[in-house]
């Protein structure tokens, strides 16, 4: 059985490489300190010693990378990004820890334009694959120097610090690689499929508006 309590001591101990995402502030974005928290479904309840990242859809062979793995074998990095929510508010300089996407994804990707990412909890988006394979984009396990609450998406959480925050899944479990865009929860109400804030792609077309989200909670 899986001491998970020494797990997590080891994965915030470990020596990570850094990155920083540094970008000019993005148009129509106010600072906030500390994040408002919104969640779709309920958070979900996960087995950690059978819990993994599967990446699925166009790949010559599906992969699962552990959980365990991901927090104590592979090759880390600390990310430091702004973090912009499409509703208008950004935090910045927040700290992730985790592993590159590009360092686990599948190889070759010749026909992938686009991934379907899904959390345990149900939820979806969709995500081009230029923006999954940056290099500041990360399967996080840890936030500002502690694992992540479920609140921010324990056990994984994808980070993609170039799109608004709704194509960051939590609960993150399935990457799914597809050829053309499958509109995911937000997008299927009138969310853009590429979301870049810095060209303010918050809604496929004029008449999109923001909806309601629940269970929202502004965290000090």
């Amino acid at each position: 059985m899986v001491n998970w309590n020494e797990v997590f001591k080891l994965a915030l101990s470990r020596e990570c490489s850094r990155v920083m995402f540094n970008r000019e502030w993005p148009p129509e974005q106010r600072r906030i300190k500390g994040f408002i928290v919104y969640n779709v479904y309920d958070p979900p309840d996960v087995n950690l010693e059978d819990y993994a990242l599967l990446f699925t859809g166009l790949v010559e062979q599906e992969t699962r990378v552990s959980y365990l793995d991901i927090l104590t074998k592979l090759p880390c990095v600390d990310l430091t990004a702004d973090f912009h929510c499409v509703t208008g508010w950004s935090v910045s300089n927040v700290s992730w820890r985790g592993v590159k996407v590009r360092d686990i994804i599948p190889r070759p990707l010749s026909n992938a334009k686009y991934a379907l990412v899904i959390g345990a909890d149900g939820y979806t988006t969709n995500i081009p694959i230029n923006a999954l394979m940056e290099d500041t984009s990360i399967v996080a396990y840890a936030m500002n120097g502690s694992i992540l609450s479920k609140d921010h998406g324990f056990p994984l959480r994808l980070v993609i610090p170039s799109r608004y925050g709704w194509k960051s899944a939590k609960y993150v479990k399935e990457v799914r690689l597809i050829d053309e865009a499958q509109l995911g929860y937000w997008e299927s109400l009138g969310y853009h499929d590429n979301g870049d804030p810095w060209l303010e792609e918050r809604f496929r077309n004029e008449e999109g508006s923001h909806r309601p989200r629940r269970g929202v909670k502004v965290e000090k």
